[in-house]
């Protein structure tokens, strides 16, 4: 029969969390609460209940490279785009601000949202000949 050697003062159930395995066991439920807080918390993200993805083309007509991209509800002096040789980039802002007067309280909600999009293009531009219509 084999003796085992613990600490004094530690019993066989104790010398478990401090073994390995028993450490092991505990980083691995550790890394399951973390997973499960980190999908609740991203979750909103991920349904689009904070952030706004807008749709868009990219196609060719001859020389020119055409993007499309519908932005509804924003203004196109709140719309700034930039362009390089091989890619455009499309930024926005968007802040609302509603005030409402009921029973002596003034209520007021406001939202902002930013939206940045880089999209690649198929072949090299000049930049300083780009144009945009919104």
């Amino acid at each position: 029969m084999t003796e085992e050697r613990l600490p004094q003062n530690m019993d066989r159930r104790s010398a478990g969390a401090i073994s390995p395995y028993g450490l092991w066991g505990h980083l691995e439920r550790m890394h399951r609460e973390m997973n499960r807080l980190f999908e609740e918390t991203i979750t909103p993200f991920r349904e689009g209940s904070m952030f706004t993805s807008y749709r868009h083309s990219v196609k060719e007509e001859g020389a020119n490279i055409i993007i499309s991209m519908e932005m509804p509800g924003i203004e196109a002096q709140d719309v700034e785009i930039d362009a390089a040789e091989n890619y455009v980039t499309i930024k926005t802002e968007h802040r609302e601000e509603h005030t409402k007067d009921v029973e002596n309280r003034k209520f007021t909600e406001r939202s902002f949202g930013r939206f940045q999009s880089t999209i690649p293009l198929p072949k090299k531009v000049r930049p300083e000949a780009a144009d945009s219509q919104l």
